[in-house]
């Protein structure tokens, strides 16, 4: 007989240490995925150029692995009753470690991409099955401490992709972030294999997948993401993106329609009568679309606007991770203590300032001008996700534990991919704009611009160049300029909508409960406990 997995048995039945050596196992996976989603991010830069692809087909490296990601998370829960969290944790790590090995094998950007997708389907099964596994063998009262201890992975990662990740670009190539997976890949497979506990599959539910639900989700999430990313290309009133946000509300729609009355949804809509449910699931994804949008803008920023190299933009983003690594075990044991609203409505609070500051960055920012703001932006991170996934997790009935992980994970990856997609449209759209506006003023004869010219004439002819190449290079030295300046308001207009988007959920923060939840027991049922 196969042993049980603490899920199904009492904490008392298995070691008090084990709760440990799960978190252990399953944090090598989570590290190896974080520092992927990181290290990507700084050789952006670097695989444009090597592929020669602008900004807007690049930005499906990480759209198109969250999407996927998104996609696969609400098969775990069904999969749990197929296969059981240890199989379903040890497959995923295995697709993970051979999505990335074909990533760095790549030879173009379609390439690179299903190898993504390979990487998403692995990542999509690892990570909402390890909250799960985190929250079945730890009591309520330490989930916090839990999730503290967890934000530590999740938070090791990014503390370390960018900087590895520049520094194997420069030095190695950018192929060589990818296969710098295949060891910890190894170490993660080995290690699940040998000290997690067997759990034994729910084969006596016979619950039928619900392919309907999946697809309209599925339709939903891949046609928001593909209008918002190709608006600008195409145009944001052409039939191509007009007929993909239609399919996409569609999509939407039928998904709302089939699981709101089948009898086992791929995801439980009951659950967001939950109001504490409701309203951290809306802060969930507002939060994954202010950060994660930002960060993958601020390598892009530093790169091509500061003239850094990736090493030096990796090492910039080395103090703000390390500061969350510090504060996260005790933001989750303060979790336990004090409840989620008074740590989560501050934490956002000075998410959304630490945003604001971006709106003065300019080609003259100063290495502590793009460092302070990480800083703040990553103390208000640090206040905000263990109580928020605590709160979260807590809300639901012990037998919704895998559904909830799944969705919050989902509402995670929906964020960061909007939010990218979303952004990525706005700083295309805005440059445009302000390309438009620099050169009206240029062909108004702006007194500034003519005398800047002028000056710049003066100095080339002094040279001994005749007149019409002087003439040519201040023009050509002055439309840089005038771009690159056009350029830097973008960024400015899009941390703007950043903060603006993460102030609009501030409120929302007032429906969390002041003291600690305690998860439903036994006692209820599912429906009363939705109804309460």
């Amino acid at each position: 007989m196969p042993q049980e997995h603490p899920a199904q048995q009492t904490e008392q039945q298995h070691p008090e240490g084990y709760k440990w050596v799960v978190m252990s196992v399953i944090m090598i996976g989570m590290v190896m995925a974080t520092i992927d989603s990181s290290i990507v991010n700084v050789s952006i830069p670097k695989i444009m150029a090597d592929f020669g692809v602008n900004l807007d087909d690049i930005e499906w490296i990480s759209t198109g692995y969250m999407l996927a990601f998104a996609t696969f998370m609400p098969l775990t829960a069904w999969l749990r009753e197929r296969i059981g969290y240890k199989n379903i944790y040890v497959w995923a790590l295995v697709l993970f470690t051979l999505g990335s090995v074909l990533c760095g094998l790549s030879w173009n950007l379609p390439t690179l991409i299903i190898a993504r997708v390979i990487q998403a389907i692995g990542g999509g099964a690892m990570q909402p099955t390890a909250m799960a596994m985190m929250t079945e063998v730890f009591p309520a009262k330490e989930r916090g401490k839990a999730m503290g201890m967890f934000g530590i992975a999740i938070m090791f990662g990014p503390a370390l992709g960018p900087t590895l990740g520049g520094y194997l670009t420069d030095y190695f190539g950018w192929r060589s972030i990818f296969f710098v997976n295949l060891p910890i890949g190894i170490i993660g497979i080995a290690a699940a294999i040998e000290l997690l506990l067997k759990d034994a599959p729910h084969r006596m539910t016979k619950k039928p997948f619900d392919f309907w639900g999946f697809g309209f989700l599925s339709m939903f999430l891949v046609f928001a993401l593909l209008g918002m990313s190709k608006g600008q290309r195409e145009g944001w009133t052409s039939a191509f993106i007009l007929t993909c946000f239609t399919l996409s509300v569609l999509g939407l729609i039928g998904f709302l329609l089939v699981d709101s009355f089948i009898e086992y949804p791929i995801i439980d809509l009951r659950l967001y009568k939950i109001p504490v449910f409701a309203s951290t699931s809306a802060i969930t994804v507002a939060r994954s679309a202010g950060l994660f949008g930002s960060i993958f803008l601020i390598p892009v920023f530093v790169q091509q606007q500061l003239g850094y190299s990736a090493l030096q933009s990796g090492v910039l983003m080395l103090p703000s991770s390390l500061v969350m690594i510090l504060i996260f075990p005790a933001v989750g044991i303060m979790a336990d203590k004090v409840g989620p609203r008074i740590p989560s409505l501050i934490g956002m609070i000075i998410v959304a300032y630490s945003l604001y500051l971006y709106v003065t960055l300019d080609i003259n920012t100063s290495v502590w001008g793009m460092v302070y703001p990480m800083l703040i932006r990553s103390l208000g991170m640090g206040l905000l996700m263990a109580p928020l996934t605590t709160a979260f997790m807590n809300s639901v009935p012990q037998s919704k534990i895998g559904v909830a992980s799944s969705m919050n994970n989902i509402l995670q990856q929906i964020g960061a991919s909007m939010g990218i997609a979303f952004f990525t449209a706005i700083l295309s759209n805005r440059s445009v704009y302000h390309i438009a506006m620099t050169g009206q003023d240029v062909q108004a004869g702006n007194p500034v611009f003519l005398q800047s010219m002028k000056n710049i004439m003066e100095h080339v002819h002094s040279l001994g160049y005749g007149f019409g190449t002087s003439m040519a290079a201040a023009r050509g030295m002055l439309m840089t300029t005038v771009i690159k300046t056009a350029v830097v308001k973008a960024f400015q207009d899009t941390f703007f909508v950043a903060t603006i988007v993460i102030a609009l959920v501030i409120p929302l923060a007032f429906m969390l409960p002041m003291n600690v939840i305690r998860q439903p027991h036994g006692h209820k049922s599912e429906e009363h406990v939705i109804a309460d």
